[in-house]
């Protein structure tokens, strides 16, 4: 996330300078080599200094103790965003933290990526016509909030506004719920060992891609969300009594019904999202 937004930074002119950190000398090299920033630190302090917006892009879950280094640091007026998936906790914690620092903070989730992670997977176009939810709350100076929606908007990307709970709970149903079931599908699919494997199409490729996402990230995203992700899960569960239920009593009217009723649902939502972007 933060490779591709550096790049399209650059490339948009959005910003005169843009400042990265990177713990490893050889991830410093390479975003150098990709020109995914102009300059590059070993330590976030220094990476921070003078900056006018510092967007920090890390798992959910280390993005307050990154940001406790570099308090000291932060200019006057710094805007302080982030790319996580998950906002209620953290805009909580930072607002906290923040309280009285010269800093501010306006959190961002950018519904975009890919279940790639690192320089290798930077895409100077990822954030073209895709959607961002800004999460502002009453704390917050409009100036502020400007500030980080023209960045994103700079980079192509479609703004939204919306409450940090409020994005939680429509996340966990668009993002966090699938995450999941596309999870639980692979190790079904997995299950035993067996040569399954060979007989699986590209059904099961569209259907289960992001479940190659990290770990590391997902892990955070459903700690920090865990009450909105269990709604979703129960409201799965509702939908899957459901459709074992027709499969069992052998309902295959019903089955096809609700087949061509989901189908409908898939194309208009095809139909929507096309539209939008093309706006």
């Amino acid at each position: 996330m933060g490779g591709s937004l550096g790049l399209a930074i650059r490339k948009k002119k959005v910003a005169k300078v843009v400042c990265g950190y990177a713990r490893r000398e050889e991830t410093r090299r390479e975003a150098l080599k990709r020109g995914v920033v102009d300059l590059i630190f070993s330590s976030p302090e220094e990476a921070v200094k003078g900056a006018d917006m510092v967007v920090l892009c890390l798992p959910v879950l280390t993005i307050p103790e990154l940001a406790t280094a570099c308090l000291s640091c932060f200019d006057e007026n710094c805007i302080v965003t982030d790319v996580g998936s998950t906002k209620a906790e953290l805009v909580a914690q930072m607002d906290k933290l923040l309280k009285n620092s010269k800093a501010v903070f306006v959190g961002s989730h950018p519904i975009a990526g890919s279940d790639e992670t690192g320089l290798d997977a930077a895409r100077v176009d990822l954030y073209e016509g895709e959607a961002v939810v800004v999460t502002p709350t009453g704390m917050k100076i409009d100036k502020a909030v400007t500030s980080v929606r023209r960045m994103w908007e700079g980079v192509g990307a479609r703004v939204f506004i919306m409450g940090p709970k409020e994005h939680d709970k429509t996340i966990a149903r668009t993002s966090h719920l699938p995450h999941l079931v596309a999870s639980m599908l692979v190790n079904t699919v997995y299950r035993n060992e067996t040569e399954a494997w060979r007989f699986c199409g590209t059904g099961f490729r569209d259907a289960t891609r992001i479940a190659a996402g990290s770990e590391e990230i997902w892990h955070d995203i459903l700690k920090s969300n865990q009450r909105a992700v269990l709604q979703e899960l129960s409201e799965f569960e509702k939908v899957f009594k459901k459709v074992s239920s027709m499969v069992k009593k052998s309902n295959f009217t019903g089955l096809r019904n609700y087949l061509a009723d989901c189908r409908q649902k898939r194309l208009k939502f095809e139909e929507q999202f096309n539209r939008e972007r093309r706006q």
